[in-house]
């Protein structure tokens, strides 16, 4: 591929194809920061656990692909938010930044660490009670986490970074965000809810 061509191909995924490329980052990179805490899981598991099971000690595919399914659902919702946030809340003064970061906190990060557990929960073939039970153990970590996480990142993305290219910072930066989801998600699941068959 030419110099000539790479670079109007790179064009057209950031503003003709912008809505696809932030929705299948969303998804791998959900898909990777699983695959980096199941390594992690597996690891200590391994060094703690000399007689474990082999099934502590394998990669769960199927639930790198639930991950995987769950950022193709939310890539959009992000792409659109931040559209909208630029819209009706546009400039990066420190006043506006700091709306756009309130906001932000307080309507998007309830509905995508919402939406991730409940999505998880569906995928996995939770009961409603279940799935229920499930998303009031793990939202309040996982919102308080968000907390102490987001609201910098955001600080920096509504101020240097280009809005064309907000979704892609966050998604890299929720790279790292993706592996406490996972943590969150399954590592902190009771032993009595491992043991549900999923999908």
């Amino acid at each position: 591929m030419s110099s000539s061509v790479l670079p109007s191909f790179v064009r057209k995924l950031f503003s003709k194809y912008l809505l696809i490329t932030n929705t299948v980052t969303c998804s791998s990179l959900l898909a990777i920061g699983d695959a980096i805490e199941q390594t992690r899981e597996i690891r200590r598991n391994r060094k703690n656990e000399s007689h474990a099971s082999k099934h502590h000690h394998s990669y769960n595919w199927k639930r790198t692909g639930r991950m995987a399914c769950i950022g193709l659902a939310l890539g959009p919702f992000n792409h659109y938010w931040y559209f909208f946030l630029d819209r009706f809340l546009p400039g990066t003064s420190g006043k506006m930044v700091i709306k756009k970061i309130l906001l932000d906190q307080v309507v998007a990060a309830p509905f995508f660490n919402g939406s991730f557990i409940l999505g998880i929960g569906v995928l996995e073939g939770k009961s409603l009670t279940e799935n229920l039970d499930n998303f009031k153990s793990k939202f309040p970590t996982l919102y308080l986490m968000d907390w102490c996480i987001w609201p910098v990142a955001q600080a920096i993305n509504f101020t240097f970074i280009p809005s064309y290219l907000r979704v892609t910072y966050v998604n890299f930066i929720t790279l790292g965000w993706d592996a406490v989801l996972s943590f969150v998600q399954f590592d902190m699941t009771p032993k009595k809810d491992k043991d549900i068959k999923i999908l």
